[in-house]
């Protein structure tokens, strides 16, 4: 019992800030929880009147869809099932730091998290 308690003491610890971050070129400056909830849940194409596409990050898509969606990755997972089986929206695509950072330089609309700066500019800290 007590492994079990230190593991989870140390899981919060080494996950304790999530970064969102978008290219340089991109206008938008700061953004909310709630409005990266509605582009990550596919419910809004634009964050305050700015086109923005989201990228989920492989390595803090756990930690993050705790802390901004407020859903664990199993009810992430039936909510976009839902929503493919409608065939009314897809999920973000999946990324690894490298891609994101790639991505983020060559395309001026993506968004993305991380749990430190990979490029771009950072419009929103996240921390617990």
């Amino acid at each position: 019992m007590k492994i079990i308690v230190l593991l989870v003491l140390l899981k919060s610890l080494a996950f304790s800030e999530i970064i969102i971050m978008t290219s340089t070129k991109n206008k938008l400056l700061k953004v909310t929880k709630k409005e990266l909830t509605d582009i990550y849940l596919k419910k809004k194409s634009t964050i305050q009147g700015i086109s923005v596409i989201p990228i989920d990050n492989r390595k803090n898509y756990e930690e993050f869809c705790r802390k901004v969606i407020n859903k664990t990755p199993k009810q992430m997972r039936a909510y976009w099932a839902r929503e493919l089986f409608r065939g009314t929206k897809k999920p973000p695509k999946i990324q690894n730091d490298k891609q994101i950072k790639n991505t983020l330089q060559k395309n001026k609309q993506i968004i993305s998290y991380a749990s430190s700066k990979l490029t771009g500019k950072i419009i929103l800290q996240i921390s617990k």
